[in-house]
C-alpha cells in the first residue's frame, strides 16, 4: 500500500481495549433486513450464512453454499461436528500470515484450509500503528482516512490474489466458509463481490455488508464499555479510534468500489478484466448458486 501505515480494522482494535474517562459513542448503521442465518458457534463471532435474498433477475442465493466468520482461532473440539453438519468442506483464510501466526484457526483435520493474502503487513506496520495509537497521534479523523484507503487498495493492490480467492469461492463443489479476523471488512469486500458477480442489486449488497453490525453489536458494545472505564491506562488515545475501527460503514465499501470504477471503468470490466470472468462464465456461476 501507498499510506504510510495500514490499519485494516483487525488488529489495532486489540490493542485499543485498554482505555475512564466517559464518551458518547456514535450508533452504527444497522442492517435492515435480517435475512441471514446467525450460526451460534462458540468463540467464533460473526459467523453467517450468506444466503435468502434475491437478485436482480428475482433468483434467489441458495441455501448453505457460502458461509463467512471471524477467525476459527478458538473454535473448541465439540463445536467442529456443527461445522461438519454445515457442509463445509473448504475454510479460506484472508488473513495476512503475521496475524494467522499469532493466531491460527483451530480445524478438524478433514477440512481442506487455504489461505490468501491481499495484504501483508510488511516493516511491522501494524504494531507501529498501534503505539501510535496508545499515544494518541491517530485520531478518528486519521482512522477514517486510513480505513477508506484499505478498502481502496484491498481490491486493486494485489488483483492476482483477489482473483485467486473469488476463483476459489465460486469454482467450490461444496459448502465453502472464508473469514479474516473479525469477519467485516476483507471477509465483507469479498462477499459484496461474489454477490456483484452473482448480480444481486446494490441495497442487497449493502445490506448484506452491514449485517456485521448486528451480529457484532454486543461484542463491540462492550469492548466500547470496557475502553470507557480503563481509559485512565492510556489517556492520549482517542477512543473513537476503536469505535471507527469496531465497526463497518457504507463509505468504505463506497470507496472499494469507488476505486474500481476509477481504476477499471466500472465494476463490470474489473470482474472481466482482473477476476477473469467472462458474461458467459458469470451466467454459469449465476445459474450455479442461484434458482
Amino acid at each position: 500500500m501507498n499510506t504510510l501505515i495500514k490499519i485494516p480494522v483487525i488488529t489495532i482494535s486489540l490493542c485499543c481495549i485498554f482505555s475512564c474517562k466517559t464518551q458518547h459513542f456514535e450508533t452504527p448503521e444497522y442492517g435492515k433486513n435480517e435475512t441471514e442465518k446467525a450460526l451460534t458457534i462458540k468463540k467464533v463471532h460473526n459467523f453467517r450464512a450468506v444466503d435468502n435474498i434475491k437478485n436482480m433477475e428475482g433468483r434467489s442465493l441458495k441455501e448453505g453454499m457460502f458461509y463467512r466468520s471471524a477467525h476459527l482461532h478458538k473454535l473448541k473440539k465439540k463445536s467442529f461436528d456443527q461445522i461438519e453438519k454445515l457442509g463445509i468442506k473448504e475454510i479460506i483464510d484472508l488473513r495476512n500470515s503475521k496475524e494467522i501466526f499469532q493466531k491460527p484457526d483451530h480445524l478438524p483435520n478433514e477440512i481442506a484450509y487455504k489461505k490468501y493474502s491481499a495484504f501483508e503487513d510488511e516493516g511491522d506496520q501494524l504494531s507501529q500503528a498501534r503505539k501510535l495509537v496508545l499515544k494518541g497521534k491517530v485520531n478518528a479523523s486519521d482512522a477514517d482516512k486510513r480505513m477508506i484507503d484499505f478498502y481502496r487498495e484491498y481490491v486493486t493492490e494485489n488483483p492476482a490474489t483477489i482473483k485467486v480467492i473469488i476463483t476459489e469461492i465460486l469454482d467450490s463443489k461444496d459448502p465453502i466458509l472464508y473469514h479474516c479476523t473479525a469477519g467485516k471488512d476483507r471477509t465483507g469486500i469479498v462477499t459484496a463481490l461474489v454477490l456483484t458477480i452473482l448480480k444481486f442489486d446494490k441495497e442487497t449488497i449493502y445490506n448484506e455488508y452491514l449485517l456485521s453490525n448486528n451480529f457484532r453489536k454486543d461484542l463491540v458494545e462492550k469492548r466500547l464499555r470496557l475502553a470507557n472505564r480503563l481509559h485512565f491506562l492510556y489517556p492520549k488515545m482517542d477512543l473513537q479510534v476503536l469505535e471507527k475501527l469496531s465497526w463497518v460503514e457504507k463509505r468504505y465499501l463506497d470507496a472499494a468500489f469507488g476505486e474500481i470504477d476509477k481504476k477499471y471503468g466500472s465494476t463490470d470490466a474489473y470482474i472481466q478484466q482482473v477476476l477473469g470472468i467472462s458474461e458467459m462464465k458469470r451466467e454459469e456461476y449465476i445459474q450455479k448458486f442461484t434458482y
